[in-house]
């Protein structure tokens, strides 16, 4: 596992997803599907629980102005110019993304549970996501 912290850019693969959701140009569908990829998996591959981490940080950025710590420089003004955008519709799946990502069919919990200290913290990072997001 390429992790550092356990906020949501404390990990390689973060920054993937990332530089691959500045780069689209069809933003909202490409949010929709990491989500749709992670909720309708059996398992939550590590990838893919990742893509649906920073979807849902990211619309937890545009709509509730959360600052997450995060190395890109411009991240805070990228998420800015995505307030044009309804991101409403997609709060929901959000939150369902991120059930799939912390529960038991999912390889992120699976490494993070072997983290005594820091799983808690780590998990509690993604449910205060949620939590602004309902």
């Amino acid at each position: 596992m390429g992790a550092w912290g356990y906020g949501v850019f404390d990990d390689d693969t973060a920054y993937d997803a990332l530089e691959d959701l500045k780069a689209s140009s069809e933003i909202a569908a490409d949010l929709e599907r990491y989500f749709d990829e992670a909720i309708q998996a059996e398992y939550v591959g590590y990838e893919e629980g990742q893509y649906a981490l920073v979807s849902a940080a990211v619309i937890d950025s545009v709509i509730n102005d959360i600052p997450h710590r995060c190395d890109e420089e411009d991240y805070f003004e990228w998420t800015k110019t995505l307030k044009k955008f309804d991101f409403t519709p997609l709060r929901q799946k959000a939150i369902k993304a991120i059930d799939a990502v912390i529960s038991d069919n999912s390889e992120l919990k699976e490494l993070w549970e072997e983290n005594k200290q820091l799983y808690n913290s780590w998990r509690e990072d993604k449910i205060a996501i949620q939590k602004r997001l309902l």
